[in-house]
């Protein structure tokens, strides 16, 4: 991988990961277009690990009043809407990862991404008025759709959107737990695979410049691509994503044989 290369994976990680449009699902037709194979998998860990930082960046006073003021529902809401991802990926790890080597599927997941954005369009737009704050039942399902995404081309923050506007949350209530839920998730696979890749003695298998570039463009452009998605939601435009996400999917499935 060139420096070119790392810089152009890091915007598109940076892009995908907040924009419900699926970054793994991006990255695989990434790899695949660079050539990339496993030695590549670490530098994905990088890449999440920006746009990691950028969360916690950018929601830094809503984790501060969270922890301060104690906010029961939302610390036992993160807790137990990440239970469902762990155990799906504890159980399914390597189901999971033969969809990154075959894009076909991923084709699939991103149709399943847009009829889910289209459905967080429709309940949007229904539950406007009689929106509401969140619940502990409301935080399961919602980790339940988190779940889903650790399937390529099923976005992350469009699944856990989505299924929060279901629910009838607010669209900020929504947007707010959907990138709070993902950080223990996030956080817990980044360290995971370093342990893993650790024991395999090749962790550090590539040019450090390359991984530092690619984790600190994944940053700034993920810091930039927050406000941008909210600023979406508020004026009630998921269904763009949604268009574009079934459009990528339709042409993948005779593309990417």
């Amino acid at each position: 991988m060139t420096l070119t290369e790392a810089i152009i994976s890091g915007v598109v990680q940076g892009v995908t990961e907040f924009l419900p449009i699926s970054s793994s699902g991006h990255l695989v037709l990434l790899h695949r277009y660079f050539g990339l194979t496993e030695p590549g998998l670490f530098f994905d860990i990088c890449l999440h690990a920006g746009t990691l930082a950028a969360i916690l960046v950018f929601f830094r006073k809503d984790i501060v009043s969270i922890v301060i003021e104690r906010k029961a529902v939302w610390i036992w809401g993160i807790l137990i809407g990440t239970v469902p991802a762990v155990a799906v990926a504890l159980l399914f790890e390597d189901r999971i990862e033969t969809f990154f080597g075959e894009p076909s599927k991923v084709a699939y997941m991103f149709i399943a991404t847009a009829i889910a954005l289209f459905l967080g369009q429709f309940f949007m737009s229904k539950a406007a008025s009689r929106a509401r704050d969140l619940s502990l039942p409301d935080a399961f399902l919602v980790g339940v759709a988190q779940a889903f995404s650790l399937l390529p081309g099923v976005s992350r923050s469009g699944a856990t959107i989505s299924a929060g506007l279901i629910r009838g949350l607010k669209t900020d209530t929504a947007f707010r737990f959907s990138f709070l839920l993902s950080i223990p998730a996030v956080a817990g696979a980044v360290l995971y695979k370093i342990i893993k890749r650790m024991l395999q003695g090749d962790v550090f298998s590539g040019d450090p410049m390359n991984f530092a570039a690619g984790t600190s463009v994944a940053f700034i452009v993920g810091l930039a691509s927050l406000p941008l998605l909210l600023r979406v939601m508020r004026t009630r435009r998921l269904y763009l994503f949604g268009i574009y996400c079934l459009v990528l999917g339709v042409s993948g499935i005779f593309l990417w044989k």
